[in-house]
């Protein structure tokens, strides 16, 4: 089944696909092939369809039959491996989208059931260092991502992720994301989805929380640790320059569980 929310969708050649291409018209400026390479040289980005038709002439290129020049033309392995793994990016990414949204519209306010690991490890055996962390959600089932500040002395700097941070000592996990997520975006939010804990290192346990935000985008408002904000698919945030495990968090709030 055809993805039709990727159709018209734009994707920037890696510089060294055009380099290959332009390399390999100088010396071969006439043929077929020549056309399709001049366009993605003159444009430097393909659209979702055009992905297609390339990976369709890479399936069925025959180098015993087919002149390899074409093929060279036409961005040769690189390009192939580009469209490739392109493609299956997306796909996936849209799948993953789709069943967050299935999910989320059986029961957009409280049914979600978030996915609930058995301990790993148990905290009053060893202080550990905690943190809370939030993914938001809005009418139209987009995810809440913040842009850190490019500041090199903190964590992750001009990286996309999720509200989140330490919890103070005295604070419970959730009296801790209640305020962060104040003072991050101005949203006041306190009805939650179940919570959830995982424990990626020895010394640390993550706190994380899933909850809908029913007012307007825009009611965002950033504090100094973030320069922008957006709402994002999980298609969309394939392109984002973002903190390591994000799709993590994000896989793990939405999968099923069952007791």
């Amino acid at each position: 089944m055809a993805n039709q929310e990727l159709y018209d969708k734009q994707y920037s050649v890696p510089q060294d696909v055009l380099k290959y291409i332009q390399a390999t018209l100088v010396s071969n400026p006439q043929g077929e092939g020549v056309k399709r390479a001049k366009y993605i040289l003159k444009n430097g980005i393909v659209t979702y369809q055009v992905l297609k038709r390339l990976k369709n002439f890479f399936d069925y290129f025959n180098p015993n039959v087919q002149d390899k020049i074409q093929y060279a033309l036409a961005g040769g392995n690189l390009m192939k491996a580009f469209v490739e793994k392109t493609l299956a990016s997306d796909r996936n990414a849209v799948s993953s989208s789709k069943k967050i949204k299935q999910d989320m519209s059986a029961n957009p306010n409280s049914e979600l059931s978030p996915y609930n690991p058995a301990p790993r490890l148990n905290e009053e055996k060893k202080e550990l260092k905690k943190n809370a962390v939030a993914v938001i959600v809005n009418n139209d089932n987009k995810i809440l991502l913040l842009k850190r500040e490019d500041n090199s002395k903190i964590w992750m700097p001009n990286k996309w992720g999720l509200i989140g941070g330490a919890i103070e000592k005295g604070e419970t996990p959730q009296q801790a994301i209640e305020r962060e997520i104040l003072e991050e975006t101005q949203l006041d939010i306190k009805k939650f989805i179940k919570s959830f804990s995982i424990q990626r290192n020895t010394d640390s346990i993550e706190h994380i929380f899933a909850c809908r935000h029913k007012g307007e985008d825009t009611d965002v408002k950033l504090n100094k640790e973030n320069t922008k904000y957006g709402w994002y698919d999980i298609s969309e945030m394939q392109f984002l320059d973002t903190v390591p495990h994000l799709m993590e968090y994000i896989t793990l709030v939405f999968k099923s569980y069952e007791e």
